[in-house]
């Protein structure tokens, strides 16, 4: 038994039944452990939650970090478009990223302001990622905008559109908006 197993396992029960419906016991049964084996590695439910909750953020910002230096030679409009597309992907095919962005929306009432903490700290790292690419183009005059800041910050509005579709909506609805938000904005910044 390892703290990996139960966090694993606490991924999915979060993931699938929220905060309050998943239950130590449950965890537990899962990995083949008692619940009380829970606590030699977590202090209680909140901290496992929170534990799971860094986790899946971390390891979202190390996905994103490898990929755009993967895609460095991408030109502007094929990295961002593309990130688009993956983020729609990603939250139907992986747990953990579904987990983090559902519990950014929805987090337990009581860890309210750790959760809107870590979400914070993750979209300001998601903001320094792009921050480079928009400044080059910027500066090749591929775009033309007041700042990169203010390229990044209007590309993340476009990021939040399809995150609100995917928690509340569906997979079609997102694509639909990715589409017309993402042709829109293109034209706006294009040179």
């Amino acid at each position: 038994m390892t703290a990996d197993e139960i966090k694993k396992a606490a991924l999915f029960s979060f993931g699938q039944n929220g905060f309050e419906g998943a239950s130590l016991a449950q965890i537990a049964d899962e990995v083949g452990i008692k619940k009380q084996s829970i606590y030699t590695h977590f202090k209680n439910k909140d901290d496992l939650f929170l534990t799971v909750l860094e986790d899946s953020l971390e390891n979202d910002w190390s996905f994103l970090v490898d990929w755009i230096a993967q895609n460095q030679e991408q030109s502007i409009h094929d990295l961002l478009e593309e990130n688009l597309y993956l983020l729609i992907r990603r939250f139907h095919e992986e747990d953990s990223y579904r987990f983090g962005l559902r519990m950014s929306f929805f987090p337990p009432t009581h860890l309210n302001e750790k959760v809107m903490q870590q979400v914070a700290q993750y979209e300001s790292k998601f903001e320094e990622a792009f921050m480079p690419r928009f400044q080059a183009a910027l500066s090749e005059n591929l775009i033309e905008i007041e700042d990169a800041r203010s390229g990044v910050l209007a590309y993340l509005s476009i990021v939040d559109a399809i995150f609100i579709e995917l928690v509340y909506g569906n997979k079609e609805r997102a694509q639909m908006k990715l589409k017309a938000s993402w042709s829109i904005f293109w034209r706006g910044v294009v040179k």
